[in-house]
C-alpha cells in the first residue's frame, strides 16, 4: 500500500470595484483586491491581480517544499515539476480570465448608465420638463432676466447717488 500525503492551502479573495468619471467625463474603472491564507490568517490588498498570485504561489512553493522535507524520500524535481504544473494551466487561463472580467465590467457599466438615462428621463417627464429644452425659449428668458438685472442695478446706483447727495448736504 502507497502512503499519501495531503496538504491543504486555502485563500479568500475578496474584489471591489470602483467605478468613477474624470473632470473630462471619462468612465473609469479600478478593481482593488484583499487576499487571505486561511490556515496561517495572513492577509494582503492588492490593486494587481497578480500580486495574488505571487500571495498563492508563495504558500503553496512553501507547502511544496515543506512536504519534501518531511515524510518519505520522493524525487523532489518530479514534485515540483507537477506542483508548478497548476500555475502553468493558470497563466495559460489568466489572460483570458482578465479579459472576460473587463468585458463583463464594461457590460455593466452600459447597462448602469442606461438606467441612470431611464431614471433621468421618467424624473424630467414628471417634471413635465422635456430632456432637451428649447434653446430658443431659453435664451429669450435669458434675455429678458439679464435686462430686468440691469433695470434695477440703475435703479440701485440712482438711490444709491441720491443717498450720497443727502449726506453730502448734511
Amino acid at each position: 500500500m502507497i502512503k499519501t500525503q495531503n496538504n491543504i492551502a486555502s485563500f479568500v479573495l475578496r474584489f471591489t470595484q470602483e467605478l468613477w468619471r474624470d473632470a473630462q467625463g471619462e468612465p473609469h474603472v479600478q478593481w482593488r483586491g484583499h487576499i487571505r491564507h486561511v490556515q496561517g490568517d495572513e492577509e494582503d490588498r492588492f490593486t494587481d491581480f497578480a500580486e495574488a498570485v505571487a500571495f498563492i504561489q508563495r504558500y503553496l512553493t512553501q507547502l511544496t517544499l515543506e512536504a519534501l522535507t518531511g515524510g518519505q524520500p520522493m524525487n523532489q524535481e518530479k514534485v515540483l515539476q507537477e506542483s508548478f504544473k497548476v500555475w502553468e494551466q493558470f497563466a495559460a487561463s489568466y489572460t483570458d480570465m482578465m479579459f472576460e472580467t473587463m468585458q463583463h465590467t464594461v457590460k455593466q457599466s452600459e447597462a448602469f448608465r442606461e438606467q441612470f438615462d431611464q431614471a433621468a428621463e421618467r424624473a424630467l417627464k414628471a417634471w413635465q420638463l422635456s430632456p432637451q429644452p428649447q434653446y430658443g425659449q431659453l435664451v429669450e428668458a435669458i434675455n429678458l432676466l439679464q435686462a430686468q438685472v440691469q433695470t434695477l442695478t440703475s435703479k440701485v446706483e440712482d438711490l444709491e447717488k441720491s443717498l450720497q447727495a443727502k449726506t453730502d448736504q448734511k
